[in-house]
């Protein structure tokens, strides 16, 4: 969850690994040399081949693991890979260094452990999602190994494994990657940061792994297509029914006064349902006298010049070039790679070829994402519920990927993040607000990734470690902060987009628990886990529609955007349905209807999917009891 969730462009690729590794595996990395006399190098990185680039991974992973879990013995895993039924339960942080080290063994040519690894994760990681990766590691390792004839036929093998439902997903890579351009763009990109575990191990997978499926692209294609006509024919699952309740009509719902916390909402697509505090006009003055200037619809914290409104504007030019290409991101984060946008954003990608191409288009889809998320979240929270009144809770640090591009907060700016967080707890409390969704959140592997571009200020991985433990502290007590001080409001969260334990990676708010806060994870259309969405059993138990929802965006226009970011509004969309109709009840008894009225997704995977039916069945059979 690095920016707002939903935004984070992971159809880039950015990073297949994990942290970073101790400073002695950085100091160690052999020397290029040149007849026998040593050459200092430009660049941490011109010393870094391949065989340097697997010794740094397996070195900075197996002391990752050990930091993780010092009671995990390593040197098993030969014994583990060859009978996975005797390997411990795997969490999702050792996980993620194994596939790292799976990664390593790959580029050390050793394809067997490589093969071993992978399956050993896919048999024993707790996260049940985790029974699906590392498939673009297993159909390279077959395609190799496979005389030229058969390689099609080999990976095809590998591919048919997956059901349908992750069969999509699986295989955007090899349609997003399709020029070697590409591959050294982002080599050229990683260049520019600090040598690390996760950037070490990220060359690695595009030297060792993307640059010979690019290579040999069409074989990968080809495998793609003989599996989708192998499965032409077989009847499609049946779609989940998610329950739906309209209070249009109902005459006795109460109004409710709900907020939506993000990157800005287009208030003019909702104009009727927009909160306005008529004792502050927006004129640069606190009227009302409550600490904040012109909170007329909500609190607004952007520290760039000239962005006072209640959703970001990235400019004209960039919203009619980019604008268009938000339903392909999506297709294909949806693994819908056929579409005509997302062929649109394919061929828009192959063209980014250098590091300074592809910086851009990546901050241009960042603005574009940030000017259309909380939109989009605002039209799935208030749909069915006119009683509903929405505030605006814009801050653009949420977003993080405009204002923190490429580097951390500074001291002064985490302070005006604080001032934020603290006018909008004064906001909730002055003006009564019952529900908030919250469709972001923060991880502290996301912080050290920015600050690895400073590499001016941090000469080591571990003082990048150490400030953004500092960072994602602060965010931390952030949220507590007002969580806590504001006891009366049910605040709803999304759990996030990187198939991971929010409580294993401390993700905020995601692994906090408190009374009046529910996180949600997102389900497909068939009431599956979505490929992407981050979990916990104890703090992830609500589910809802997450993938290919749609609503507005600013332009007026309806798109099917997915994530976490969807669900996570659909249960506050449900939240303020309860209390129109059961206005007395408190934030834990909403949470505890949402939670016991779900239904309940089948095992090895858990929680509950919303069901607004039951939920207001039940909110208004409580309700009659509070008269």
């Amino acid at each position: 969850m690095k920016r707002p969730i939903g935004l984070a462009l992971t159809l880039l690729l950015s990073a297949c690994g994990g942290s970073s590794p101790p400073d002695e595996a950085t100091e160690q990395t052999p020397t290029a040399s040149t007849g026998g006399a040593t050459e200092a190098p430009t660049s941490p990185w011109d010393r870094l081949d391949t065989p340097a680039l697997v010794t740094l991974v397996r070195e900075g992973a197996a002391a990752r693991i050990a930091e993780i879990d010092p009671d995990l013995d390593l040197s098993q895993l030969p014994a583990w890979v060859a009978d996975p039924s005797a390997a411990p339960e795997l969490g999702d942080r050792v996980s993620e260094q194994l596939i790292n080290l799976s990664i390593a063994a790959l580029g050390a040519g050793e394809d067997a452990m490589a093969a071993g690894i992978v399956r050993l994760v896919r048999a024993r990681a707790r996260n049940r999602n985790s029974a699906f990766v590392g498939s673009t590691i297993l159909s390279e390792l077959a395609r190799r190994g496979a005389p030229e004839a058969e390689q099609t036929a080999a990976v095809q093998a590998v591919l048919g494994e997956l059901p349908q439902n992750r069969f999509g997903g699986a295989t955007v890579v090899f349609q997003l990657f399709q020029n070697e351009a590409q591959i050294d763009a982002r080599l050229e990109q990683l260049h520019h940061q600090l040598v690390s575990l996760d950037t070490a191990t990220s060359a690695l997978f595009y030297e060792a792994v993307l640059r010979p499926v690019v290579e040999h692209r069409a074989v990968f294609l080809a495998a793609i297509d003989a599996v989708r006509a192998s499965r032409e024919g077989e009847d499609e699952p049946e779609a989940y029914a998610f329950s739906t309740v309209d209070l249009s009509r109902d005459r006795r719902a109460q109004p409710v006064l709900v907020a939506v916390w993000d990157t800005g909402v287009a208030g003019a697509l909702f104009d009727e349902q927009l909160f306005v505090n008529e004792a502050d006009p927006v004129d640069g003055e606190d009227n009302d006298g409550n600490g904040i200037v012109d909170d007329r619809h909500g609190v607004i914290s952007d520290p760039q010049p000239g962005q006072t409104g209640l959703t970001f504007d990235p400019g004209a030019a960039t919203i009619e070039e980019y604008g268009p290409f938000l339903q392909g991101i999506m297709d294909l984060r949806a693994g819908l790679a056929s579409t005509e946008a997302a062929q649109r954003v394919l061929a828009l990608m192959a063209g980014a070829q250098d590091a300074e191409a592809l910086d851009a288009l990546q901050l241009n889809l960042t603005r574009i994402g940030e000017w259309a998320h909380g939109t989009h979240v605002a039209g799935i929270m208030l749909a069915g519920v006119p009683q509903a009144r929405v505030a605006v809770f814009r801050s653009a640090w949420a977003g993080e990927g405009r204002i923190y591009h490429h580097r951390g907060p500074t001291d002064e700016e985490l302070a005006a993040e604080r001032e934020n967080v603290e006018a909008i707890a004064r906001f909730i409390n002055a003006h009564g607000v019952r529900v908030v969704n919250a469709s972001l959140g923060f991880s502290r592997d996301y912080v050290e990734a920015e600050l690895r571009h400073e590499s001016d200020r941090y000469e080591t991985d571990e003082a990048v470690r150490a400030r953004a433990a500092e960072v994602h502290q602060h965010r931390r007590d952030n949220w507590r902060y007002v969580f806590e001080q504001c006891p009366n409001t049910v605040f709803v969260v999304a759990a996030g987009n990187s198939n991971r334990d929010v409580v294993e990676y401390e993700d905020v708010p995601a692994s906090l628990d408190l009374p009046n806060l529910v996180i949600v994870g997102a389900v497909d259309r068939f009431g599956n886990w979505a490929t992407f969405t981050n979990s916990n059993p104890e703090r992830v138990t609500v589910f809802d529609h997450g993938v290919e929802v749609p609503s507005v965006i600013p332009s007026g226009a309806t798109v099917p955007l997915s994530g976490t970011s969807m669900a996570s509004p659909n249960v506050a969309n449900l939240a303020t349905k309860i209390l129109a109709v059961a206005p007395r009840l408190t934030p834990p008894e909403v949470i505890a209807i949402l939670r016991e009225t779900g239904d309940p997704i089948a095992a090895p995977f858990y929680g509950r999917v919303a069901n607004e039916a039951a939920a207001l069945t039940r909110a208004r059979r409580e309700g009659r009891r509070r008269r």
